[in-house]
């Protein structure tokens, strides 16, 4: 088994990881709309889910990492990094990495698209756009990216 050592820049982790704490703050204005206890319960929960849970299970030993993250280089890889910065063998992490998307992708989508519907404004439409600019982002990042010619060849 090969043993991949992964390495996050200082950029990489700081900016993917206030990434996602604005894509956490965008998904719960979904809920604002809805109820402002809702709002606030949401930015709570999914900050939990993310920053305690998920982080945990992203890092449970240094050995993998080139220099200690404390698990958010994990969390800015999965949601905002290259494909070959993700850690794909760590099936439990990328179980909850699915269930996370749901959480702030999916869910505030649906909840605002029920609202659009029900009173069109231009604050929801520009915080429906937001919570898509992010979750179709990162959802890119997953993409397998085009081997060259040249590394064809040589395999």
């Amino acid at each position: 088994m090969i043993d991949i050592k992964y390495e996050y820049t200082k950029i990489q982790l700081i900016s993917g990881n206030l990434a996602l704490l604005l894509w956490i703050v965008v998904a719960s204005l979904a809920f604002w709309f809805y109820n402002p206890l809702a709002f606030w319960f949401f930015l709570l929960f999914a900050a939990f889910m993310v920053f305690a849970i998920l982080r945990r299970l992203g890092c449970s030993t240094c050995a993998y990492c080139k220099s200690c993250t404390m698990g958010f280089g994990r969390l800015s890889a999965w949601f905002f990094g290259k494909r070959s910065n993700k850690d794909l063998r760590n099936k439990d992490g990328l179980v909850m990495v699915a269930i996370i998307y749901c959480l702030i992708a999916l869910t505030p989508t649906a909840i605002l698209v029920v609202s659009l519907f029900q009173a069109f404004t231009i604050l929801k439409f520009a915080v429906f756009i937001g919570v898509l600019v992010f979750s179709l982002y990162s959802v890119t990042t997953w993409r397998k990216g085009r081997q060259t010619a040249t590394a064809q060849t040589s395999a």
